[in-house]
């Protein structure tokens, strides 16, 4: 399991975080079918379907998997139905449907579609780290983590977490990086960037295919705009895209580190899994250390 985004949390209360109740209550709260008239559903996955194996613990860190399922009614099969029965009604009756009739005939509408829906599954995979007292997520999309948050209080009853605290503002941190040619040495940048103005629009320029240090970047910097993400490889071991809101997105991790997974798997879906998992919580926690001086993160 190798992460292609990242999205990091403190663990505020390493003490009274129990991963072995976390374990066993898990398969107590699993993804149940959505009902009829239900938006969606979310719970707790097995790692591979079809399995139980619902979690895979190594070096003080826990791995873990949700997944959401939802009903999905196109909005134009609504608004078809909507239009033609809005249609009908002026025909027969002669007069004009206004506006909050028509929002109560949607609300029926979508009431009477949604058991006909077919359902979607989607999932988000997350890892706790003791030893870095963080939680990591796959995912950046704010209501799967919201729905993750929300699962785990209901597992544990409460769940010590915190959004990242840094001390320097990230986007001016990394337009000092820039501007000052001053990248941190375990670090080197890549070929895209965004940086944008400080108006009220947030006007953005993207740069692909670009030496972020090259005079076309930094001649827009030095003129007051910022960077927004920036492309960057750590030490040898995985390069990424980094933003100005503490993500890591476009992961990629080094050959050189999935081949030694490889090499430590026994074969199969679990042990693969396994040696995966070992590898890159490791190297995130190796490369957390570094991100926490950067950002000054307490």
């Amino acid at each position: 399991m190798w992460f292609k985004n990242a999205q990091i949390f403190q663990l505020s209360d390493t003490e009274s975080l129990d991963t072995n109740e976390l374990i066993q209550k898990i398969p107590e709260f699993p993804l149940q079918e959505c009902g009829s008239q239900e938006e969606f559903s979310f719970g707790w996955l097995p790692l591979i379907r079809n399995s139980e194996q619902w979690s895979l613990a190594s070096d003080r860190c826990l791995l873990f998997r949700a997944g959401k399922e939802e009903k999905v009614l196109p909005s134009a099969v609504v608004r078809e139905e909507l239009e033609a029965k809005v249609a009908e009604i002026e025909l027969i009756e002669g007069r004009k449907v206004g506006r909050k009739e028509k929002g109560d005939m949607k609300d029926e509408l979508v009431f009477s579609l949604r058991p006909k829906a077919f359902s979607k599954r989607s999932d988000i995979w997350a890892y706790i780290d003791l030893n870095a007292k963080i939680l990591v997520l796959n995912s950046t999309n704010a209501g799967m983590t919201e729905l993750l948050f929300k699962q785990l209080q209901t597992t544990l009853g409460s769940f010590p977490m915190t959004p990242l605290q840094a001390q320097v503002s990230p986007a001016g941190l990394m337009t000092d990086w820039l501007t000052k040619n001053d990248v941190p040495a375990s670090l080197e940048t890549g070929e895209e960037c965004e940086i944008q103005d400080s108006s009220e629009d947030k006007a953005s320029i993207r740069f692909k295919a670009l030496e972020p240090l090259s005079e076309d970047v930094t001649r827009h910097l030095e003129q007051g705009m910022s960077v927004k993400n920036l492309a960057l490889r750590w030490t040898d071991k995985m390069s990424f895209v980094l933003h100005d809101d503490l993500t890591l997105r476009k992961i990629k991790f080094d050959d050189a580190l999935k081949e030694a997974a490889f090499n430590d798997s026994q074969g199969g879906g679990l042990s693969d899994m396994d040696a995966n998992f070992s590898l890159m919580s490791l190297t995130m926690r190796e490369f957390f250390a570094s991100f926490s001086n950067w950002f000054e993160i307490k």
